[in-house]
């Protein structure tokens, strides 16, 4: 499946998604995780790109996300 995105800046662009997804949504940004990817959004909608790598059990899945949301929010620690 295809999905057309936009960027805060208003750029655009299209990110494809097979197998299976699941959102997650969290305090500063929410998720579109599947097939060993993510894909990270605003609260407002708005599409902040995709990381790699990504564990589908749960628990490891909540610790990556707390460690970017803690890095995102205060990125001198």
């Amino acid at each position: 499946m295809k999905l057309l995105v936009q960027h805060e800046d208003g750029t655009i662009e299209t990110i494809n998604l097979a197998g299976e997804w699941r959102v997650q949504e969290g305090p500063l940004l929410n998720r579109i995780v599947g097939n060993g990817y993510e894909h990270f959004f605003t609260h407002d909608g708005y599409y902040d790109g995709w990381g790699a790598g990504v564990s589908e059990t749960p628990a490891h899945a909540q610790d990556m996300i707390d460690a970017l949301e803690e890095k995102r929010q205060f990125p001198n620690r």
